[in-house]
């Protein structure tokens, strides 16, 4: 009497299969040439690793630079605003005690 796969005789069909495929791949030895191609490609694959590495180094050394030169501009900036807001208020001052002095004369 003919019975129909059920679920588990289809895994067990499938296991059996894919562990021969397994041996069958496993006997069979890469060539000589497969080998020095693989390593060709693992080579060049690590110079262009290698490549884009020094690329973002150097374009982050770039930045910081950049960054570094932009924070030295910026606090050049702001000393030179405090040097000058230190003058005006001198200036200020200067102008208020000749009113002074000049209110002063007057009363006099």
């Amino acid at each position: 009497m003919f019975k129909l796969p059920d679920h588990k005789d289809r895994a067990k069909t499938a296991a059996e299969a894919k562990k021969a495929k397994l041996e069958k791949f496993k006997q069979a030895a890469p060539s000589e040439e497969a080998i020095a191609a693989a390593r060709l490609r693992a080579e060049k694959r690590a110079q262009k690793e290698a490549e884009a590495k020094a690329a973002r180094a150097e374009r982050a050394r770039k930045m910081a630079e950049e960054r570094a030169a932009k924070d030295a501009q910026r606090e050049k900036q702001a000393e030179q605003q405090r040097l000058e807001a230190i003058s005006r208020e001198a200036a200020q001052k200067a102008a208020r005690d000749a009113r002074y002095a000049a209110r002063k004369q007057r009363v006099r």
